[in-house]
């Protein structure tokens, strides 16, 4: 799904759902489906076809905001298998690294993903991101997130002889690892 402000709501697309100051989660939309928290319940069906940022009220009171998925909303309610960046050294890595759209990114340590959904927007339309990580469970996990929220891919391919413009080596002794990036 590209992420856009001016889409509606639709059934099978991941969604934040904002409840409180200190409680967002990802919500997959399905038609017959509920989100039960301690202030309602709330019907699915009753979202789709609404813009993102709406708010929604139940019959008892409660609400909630549905907003669209982003790298920098991603990053606050993905799940933590290691330590993560958060967005301000985000911003400085995508900078510093001038990752622009069509650049072509090597990334060394996937871990839960956040920086690989910031350079996946980057890199857009015509770039790409390629990501590793050397733990097997991590790696599988991370993709399973990037094949839900739609914005990253994530394949296995020999990248030997390709020309990148940007690598970003998140590993204990990164410095191990430039004669081969």
């Amino acid at each position: 799904m590209k992420i856009s402000f001016n889409l509606c709501i639709r059934d099978g697309y991941l969604i934040i759902v904002y409840e409180r100051h200190d409680t967002m989660k990802a919500v997959k939309v399905c038609k017959n489906s509920v989100l039960q928290n301690r202030f309602s319940v709330f019907e699915h069906s009753d979202w789709i076809g609404k813009p993102f940022g709406s708010i929604i009220f139940s019959n008892s009171g409660g609400f909630l905001y549905l907003l669209a998925l982003t790298p920098e909303l991603w990053t606050l309610v993905l799940i933590h298998r290691t330590q993560i960046l958060y967005i301000a050294d985000i911003s400085f890595v995508i900078m510093y690294l001038e990752v622009v759209p069509g650049c072509l990114v090597l990334e060394s340590g996937t871990g839960s993903g956040s920086l690989t959904t910031s350079f996946a927007r980057a890199v857009e339309p015509t770039g790409y991101v390629y990501t590793f990580d050397f733990h097997e469970q991590r790696a599988a996990s991370a993709r399973e997130d990037f094949e839900m929220t739609g914005i990253v891919t994530m394949g296995v391919r020999d990248i030997l002889g390709e020309l990148v413009d940007s690598v970003f080596l998140d590993l204990p002794q990164p410095w191990l690892a430039i004669p081969s990036a």
